[in-house]
């Protein structure tokens, strides 16, 4: 009889996380018999077992993309989810985060075909239904912040995989996790509490450290509107952005040997925006006083009121672009409509009144996750008490501890990435989380990769190139056991045909130019460390 005991981390689970892992295990080693064995193809009709404080509400046969059997269900009464089980099935299993503050079933995995290629995949709403923009739902009610902060991604992937090894008769070869933003937070979350629920984790401009975005985001809000009930356009708009975006590009784009309008590392380019602040009357071509300020506050990061550095801050970078600041940062209510993440539905709820994400975010989160105070307003906060009244919050929700030694001692993989344009997730944290780690173990980097990419947005899109199947990656890296050094990035058309290439290189190295050849032909780069 196959051994379906579910191990988990003694460290990662309460009792009552501990008593359903193990009822769920109880339950399907009942379920199989001595001698089931598995046929390559299944059907719906395909009986399944019962679980553990798990109700399954549709089961269904369906044909596109391809054919494959649906399974929602609901998990304690409160975590959707839906699991997608293919025909042809190729033994593996993957689960796909969601971003914003969720509130649908999100399956982010499927943008990279993940039941195309025959995988078994779920995703989940991590406990609560609303807009991605919206954390209403967790005023006063921590059942909800723990389900959104670890616990419904572990109970979801704990169900699907005995729903899935059950539906099949045999046991999942390999289990993995993707996701991009909020989804990055996810897999770093998965990986350090619960190292036993994935071989390996893709994490994409990862949203680990929700206390730290909410400082960032709260100052770069009292920057940008100074007056909340103003929020018709921000103190930074357009005309600004694109002045500060021309005249860096005019100082450092050239850095790199190729002068195409992406900075290959931002952290090259010392150009000092208060070198564009006017010197008499205000003009489009200079920056007023409380303009230069503002930027400062972004490029610069938040601190305290004696200068002390708190978050990071955004490189240079998406000041200009239809996803970057006018979206994320500044924004304002005639240019933001709402829609924070390109390719992150918002599951039919309206979207709360909001001039940019982050407006929404760090407000959602002071008011609802730290707070719980719906009147909680970012005027004249100043972050003195902060740290410790954000403790409770950061201990359910941030995945910053370093130690991820149970994840690899197990021989898990963790492939890291960003985009220097991102003007959601900063790549200087994405930087600073893979520092913290090899200070931690210098030994992470046999395990764990982080990647860089050049003019690419939050999670895709971009001057640069951003498409990169991560799930064929991650897979590659697991089954042959060399870690990537480095991968290749696409640009695509509006049909998503290829239409040139770059290496991306594992950081510390950069894909730098040879100095000849087509500049969308990666044998025209290698990568290179820099000084």
């Amino acid at each position: 009889m196959p051994d379906w005991t579910v191990k988990m981390h003694p460290n990662a689970l309460t009792s009552e996380e501990t008593k359903f892992s193990l009822v769920v295990a109880v339950s399907l080693a009942f379920f199989f018999t001595s001698g089931q064995e598995a046929a390559a193809q299944k059907s719906c009709a395909t009986e399944l077992p019962s679980l553990p404080d798990v109700m399954l509400s549709q089961t269904s046969a369906e044909t596109e993309p391809v054919s494959h059997c649906k399974v929602a269900g609901l998990i304690g009464g409160k975590i959707n989810f839906e699991l997608l089980l293919p025909d042809d099935w190729n033994g593996k299993f993957v689960m796909g985060g969601g971003g914003g503050f969720v509130g649908s079933v999100m399956n982010t995995s499927l943008m990279f075909n993940s039941l195309q290629s025959g995988y078994a995949t779920v995703g989940t709403d991590t406990g609560h239904q609303g807009h991605p923009g919206d954390a209403s739902w967790a005023l006063n009610d921590l059942e909800a912040l723990v389900n959104f902060g670890h616990l419904a991604v572990h109970r979801t992937a704990v169900t699907a995989k005995a729903l899935t090894n059950a539906f099949y008769g045999k046991p999942i070869s390999y289990s993995y996790f993707t996701g991009c933003s909020r989804g990055g937070g996810q897999a770093i979350m998965s990986a350090l509490r619960y190292p036993e629920d994935f071989d390996a984790v893709v994490a994409g401009a990862q949203a680990h450290n929700w206390t730290g975005i909410a400082v960032q985001a709260t100052q770069i809000n009292q920057a940008m509107y100074p007056d909340p009930q103003d929020l018709t356009q921000a103190v930074v708009g357009p005309n600004a952005q694109a002045l500060v975006e021309t005249s860096y590009l005019a100082a450092c784009d050239g850095l790199d040997g190729l002068e195409d309008g992406i900075l290959n590392d931002p952290r090259q380019c010392n150009f000092d925006v208060s070198s564009l602040q006017c010197e008499g009357g205000k003009s489009v071509n200079c920056l007023s006083a409380e303009e230069v300020a503002a930027f400062k506050v972004v490029y610069d990061g938040p601190s305290d009121s004696d200068g002390n550095s708190l978050y990071y801050g955004f490189p240079f970078g998406g000041e200009t672009a239809p996803n970057g600041w006018s979206r994320w940062i500044s924004g304002g209510l005639s240019y933001f409509d709402g829609d924070f993440q390109e390719g992150v539905g918002a599951g039919g709820f309206e979207a709360p009144v909001s001039p940019s994400a982050l407006f929404s975010f760090g407000n959602g989160i002071m008011k609802y996750f730290v707070y719980n105070d719906p009147n909680w307003t970012y005027v004249d906060f100043d972050f003195s008490n902060y740290a410790k009244d954000s403790a409770a919050a950061a201990e359910t929700l941030n995945a910053t501890d370093p130690d991820l030694s149970a994840f690899r001692a197990r021989g898990g993989k963790m492939l890291l990435y960003s985009g220097w344009h991102d003007s959601a997730a900063s790549g200087l944290a994405m930087i600073g989380y893979y520092e913290d780690l090899l200070e931690y173990d210098s030994s992470a980097a046999d395990d764990i990769r982080l990647f860089m990419m050049p003019g690419v947005e939050h999670c895709f899109g971009g001057p640069g190139p951003s498409w990169v199947n991560f799930l064929t990656e991650i897979d590659a890296w697991v089954e042959s056991g060399e870690a990537p050094d480095e991968i290749t990035a696409y640009w695509l058309d509006e049909q998503a045909r290829p239409t040139g290439a770059r290496p991306i290189c594992a950081y510390p190295s950069v894909a730098k130019y040879d100095g000849k050849g087509d500049p969308r032909d990666p044998a025209s780069f290698s990568c290179r460390f820099e000084n």
